[in-house]
């Protein structure tokens, strides 16, 4: 059978307190009291309700950033033809306005 660990207030003779419940078969074996090293038989502790989730690290390493791909140039040159032509346009409708009249 393997063991499972949950999260549990206890009551012992010392109050209520925050433990790592060790679980056999559906059952509890011991407990370890969050914040010590102190490990309680199942006989010495009742449960009293469980903690919503095991405790997670505060700081969790980020993901590496996705590498750079290179820019798409082509479009970059689209752009610049267009801002010329609409550049040498607007120079020179009045003149061509003019030569169609």
């Amino acid at each position: 059978m393997s063991d499972r660990v949950e999260y549990w207030w206890i009551r012992q003779e010392a109050g209520i307190q925050p433990a790592e419940v060790t679980f056999r078969g559906g059952i509890p074996v011991h407990a370890r009291l969050i914040g010590t090293q102190e490990t309680l038989a199942a006989i010495s502790f009742e449960l009293m309700e469980r903690l919503p989730a095991a405790p997670r690290p505060v700081l969790e390493q980020a993901a590496p950033p996705a590498p750079r791909t290179p820019a798409d140039r082509s479009g970059r040159i689209v752009w610049l033809v267009g801002i010329i032509l609409l550049t040498l346009i607007v120079l020179f409708s009045g003149r061509l306005f003019d030569a169609l009249k």
